[in-house]
């Protein structure tokens, strides 16, 4: 009888290790079908862009590329269009945006999580506002205004309609995060002898550099894919940016989407660097405040 018994409670206690290893292959399943549904547009955007134009909508569809034709694809893009001049012009005015949107946000954020003044809640209120209007609501008088004092077709006219949209944004997503760092740690600062913007400077920026690292990777990818401002904002193809040049490969008649793709292909990599050098600050940055201890 012995036996038996031990052998059934062995087998009960077998049968929860198997079924979490079960519950751990279905997740590891689950993970890798999400994954490869979320990869595999990436994929199919390089294949076409490699892919002869005769063989772009033949079916069935080729799923591996040939390699004889990669290089050979991606120098003539760049020399067949003017998507270098367009990608440096992209990365000029999406840095630019959001360096200065990032730190402007910042000070501003800032003296509302710091400072007790008058008007101090209507213009947070106020800031939230500008998010409740599509942007559009501001091209024709921004257009109106840029006209009259020369920021049109240019990349810093540019740049100021993108700190137009873009500073209210980082300066709510800074605030939050602010608001979770002590005071007590800028007090000491002020009473061993520095300088509120001493203490700005050296204390308060560095404990929010994950903040401030979302709050850049946000800007920088809402700059860099921004296609009305863009398109309204600079009409000579010398300054345009690579949203516009992208729409410029759309013809009335015949469209080549072999030179769409591999143009999207290129376009993708600058974001998707950015997003690989500060996506270890990302959850934390955005998720920064949601919960007070």
């Amino acid at each position: 009888m012995m036996p038996d018994v031990r052998s059934a409670r062995h087998g009960e206690a077998l049968l929860p290790s198997l079924s979490r290893i079960a519950g751990r292959l279905t997740l590891a399943a689950l993970i890798l079908i999400l994954c490869a549904i979320a990869v595999f547009p990436f994929y199919w955007m390089f294949v076409t862009s490699i892919r002869p134009s005769g063989q772009l909508f033949q079916y069935p569809p080729e799923m591996l590329p040939s390699a004889n034709s990669v290089f050979s694809t991606y120098v003539t893009i760049f020399q067949d269009t003017a998507l270098g001049a367009w990608l440096w012009n992209s990365i000029r005015v999406a840095l630019g945006t959001a360096i200065l949107a990032s730190f402007i946000g910042a000070t501003m954020a800032y003296a509302l999580s710091r400072f007790r003044f008058r008007g101090r809640g209507f213009t947070e209120y106020l800031l939230l506002a500008t998010q409740m209007f599509p942007g559009i609501l501001l091209a024709m008088p921004m257009y109106v205004l840029f006209s009259k004092i020369g920021l049109l077709n240019s990349l810093p006219g540019l740049t100021v309609a993108y700190l137009a949209l873009l500073v209210p944004v980082a300066t709510s997503l800074l605030k939050t995060f602010f608001d979770g760092i002590p005071v007590a740690l800028e007090e000491a600062s002020l009473i061993d002898g520095a300088s509120r913007v001493g203490t700005f400077f050296r204390i308060t920026l560095p404990l929010s550099l994950p903040g401030l690292a979302s709050t850049f990777l946000f800007c920088f990818i809402i700059a860099w894919d921004e296609y009305l401002f863009a398109q309204m904002f600079v009409r000579q193809p010398a300054n345009w940016t690579v949203s516009v040049g992208l729409a410029s490969f759309s013809g009335e008649y015949v469209t080549p989407w072999d030179q769409v793709m591999t143009a999207a292909t290129i376009v993708t990599l600058p974001a998707a660097i950015v997003f690989l050098f500060l996506q270890r600050y990302l959850v934390h940055g955005l998720t920064a405040g949601g919960v007070k201890g």
